[in-house]
């Protein structure tokens, strides 16, 4: 009775519609396929990005789509982690239905068990795993990690600090590229000294004729002729006989110096003619002021206004708004006050609120064109340009130094523009400048201002020239003698500066460096708990530090200033299960490989004999 009550009970089972879905096989194919498809999806689209670039690159609607079904993170969704549960359930029912107690079959369950088990780690690691950076400086700590889907702040019970980073350079290695332009032909030649090499298919032959193992250019200031081609003068400002500032000042290039502390702007002014003259000298007046004009592209409309930070402009007939964020003399230096930058790339940042948002953009005096061409806009139909005007100033106070060819020169003293005092200046005399405490003096005039350039020895680099020209760390240059239907060059050229060109255009010289520079890089991690150091690590790439279950890998540095190590910072506690998954799976393939075809010889042999052990038996019998 108890037997049959048994097999009713396991064929109830069997038969049950749910148990018979969970070991289905054709399960386990549509899980792994819709797998396999969700892999495809998150290598199509951008993971684990901030908002607004799904916005910018998909759209709004499609944004939004992505982030409700979590398609944005799919390897950390709910949806991905409950396929990878089911497949787990799947293959542990298969296992239960298919499970014979035989010792053959200890392969089969062991497998099957691994393969569950590293699903099982995988889904813990996607639930609680954590994966992040941070960038620590040399000489200071961290307590806590940004994490890498939003760049929350992750804190740590301990504190990790970087004693120190290091960073280990290959030797360099410099190459030398010839250009046929014509042609379109490039080739590496050896930049060895003494060998002259002909350029194949060309006329052309190269000859590296000396070499410096560290170089620089020294830059002397000349004058060229007595003519006022370049006008320039040497300027130097004195406070109690001690020198504040001083420097070239160029009328036709850079003529204007700022001292913002003093609240003073020195110019210098050529005039062409005695009517130019009287009017740079004498007059006074507003300084011209920075402009913004706005066009809506498609409806004929345009705003022009003062830049004035904080100011909004109304577009009349559309929902913009432009606000004014910032003015920057120098975009390279737009976080520096006003006052302290140089106006060598002026530029204006505003925001843009319309339909779609808000919208910032610079919009830059010298380059109208740039921000649009490097980036992506919002609003596409608003076109922005700025005008800085190259006089424009800070300062409240300017010194005018006047001259023209017939020799007249004067200094002419503004303050808020209006003028103070004018006087005529002589080189070498000294002057007071008003109401400041300075004193100006002019050094040196040239009519014709250049600059004479020649490369020489760094200070400190090795004598003689024993290295080849790639075997000494420095800025190394090489004298090389270029022959061509021109006749023969030769010139100087310091590694990794703008190419060479020969005299008819068609041939160039390029000698760069070759290779990757960095070779290793390296940080001395120390990990403080309690005020107490626990350990000290030297990490590199593929050699991480490990506490309390967070791995720090070495990642990245500061390629500038080489003064924070970037670490990548990993959490995984689903690890251990998917190693001990694997080790299963490893000793199951042996089992069926190895030890199960063994296990089979032995039993089937073992029949044999007892079979010849029963016919021996049945022998005797019938003697018997």
């Amino acid at each position: 009775m108890t037997t049959v009550a048994n097999s009713q009970n396991k064929k109830v089972k069997n038969d049950s519609s749910t148990w018979q879905f969970l070991c289905s096989v054709k399960l386990a194919v549509i899980i792994i396929i819709i797998l396999a498809v969700a892999c495809i999806l998150g290598t199509l689209i951008l993971q684990m990005r901030p908002p607004e670039d799904y916005v910018n690159r998909y759209g709004e609607g499609l944004a939004k789509f992505f982030s409700a079904v979590q398609l944005t993170d799919i390897f950390h969704s709910y949806w991905f982690s409950f396929l990878l549960v089911l497949l787990c359930v799947n293959l542990g029912c298969c296992t239960v239905k298919r499970w014979r107690n035989t010792v053959l079959q200890i392969g089969f369950l062991v497998t099957h068990i691994s393969i569950i088990m590293i699903l099982i780690g995988c889904v813990i690691d996607m639930m609680l795993g954590e994966k992040g950076g941070v960038n620590v400086y040399e000489g200071k700590s961290v307590d806590y990690y940004l994490n890498r889907a939003d760049y929350r702040k992750i804190p740590l019970d301990f504190k990790v600090y970087c004693d120190d980073f290091i960073i280990e350079r290959h030797p360099p290695n410099y190459k030398l590229l010839t250009f046929v332009k014509n042609k379109e032909l490039e080739k590496f030649i050896p930049p060895k000294v003494g060998n002259k090499i002909k350029i194949p298919g060309s006329n052309y032959a190269v000859t590296v004729k000396d070499f410096y193992p560290d170089a620089e250019y020294r830059a002397e200031p000349i004058n060229t002729s007595k003519e006022p081609n370049n006008p320039g003068i040497y300027v130097q400002m004195l406070e109690s006989n001690h020198v504040t500032a001083e420097g070239w000042l160029l009328a036709k290039d850079r003529n204007w110096y700022n001292d913002p502390k003093r609240d003073l702007k020195i110019e210098y002014l050529w005039a062409d003619n005695d009517d130019a003259y009287e009017k740079l000298a004498k007059a006074a007046g507003e300084i011209a002021k920075p402009t913004l004009d706005v066009v809506i592209e498609g409806k004929n409309i345009s705003r022009s206004a003062p830049v004035e930070v904080g100011k909004s402009i109304s577009i009349d007939g559309t929902e913009y708004v432009v606000e004014i964020k910032q003015l920057a003399l120098d975009y390279a230096e737009r976080d520096a006050p006003l006052n302290e930058q140089s106006s060598d790339n002026p530029a204006v940042r505003v925001e843009i609120n319309g339909p779609q948002g808000k919208e910032t953009r610079w919009t830059f005096s010298k380059y109208p064109d740039y921000w649009d061409k490097a980036h992506q806009a919002k609003y596409k139909d608003v076109k922005l340009t700025c005008y800085v005007p190259d006089n424009f100033s800070q300062t409240a106070n300017s010194l005018r130094i006047v001259q023209n060819k017939d020799g007249k020169q004067t200094l002419s003293y503004l303050s808020k523009g209006k003028l103070v005092s004018i006087t005529d200046w002589e080189v070498e005399k000294r002057y007071d400048i008003e109401d400041t405490g300075l004193q100006m003096r002019i050094l040196k005039y040239f009519p014709s201002h250049s600059i004479k350039k020649e490369v020489v020895e760094s200070t400190g680099s090795h004598e003689g020239h024993n290295h080849g020209p790639g075997e000494h760390i420095g800025t190394p240059a090489i004298f090389v003698e270029i022959e061509g239907p021109r006749g023969t060059v030769a010139d100087w050229m310091l590694a990794n500066n703008p190419p060479k060109w020969y005299p008819d255009k068609n041939f160039a010289l390029l000698y760069e460096q070759a290779g990757m520079a960095i070779k290793d890089y390296k940080s001395i991690l120390r990990v403080v708990e309690d005020g107490k150091t626990v350990m000290t690590k030297i990490i590199e790439v593929n050699d991480p530090l490990k506490y309390k279950g967070y791995v720090f890998y070495q990642s990245s540095y500061d390629p500038e200033g080489e003064r924070y190590t970037g670490l990548q910072v990993t959490r995984n506690p689903g690890l251990i299960v998917v190693y001990t998954g694997f080790i299963l799976l490893c000793i199951g393939v042996v089992f069926i490989f190895y030890v199960k075809p063994f296990l089979r010889r032995k039993l089937k042999k073992g029949q044999k004999v007892e079979e010849y052990y029963s016919e021996d038996e049945i022998a005797a019998e019938h003697i018997e």
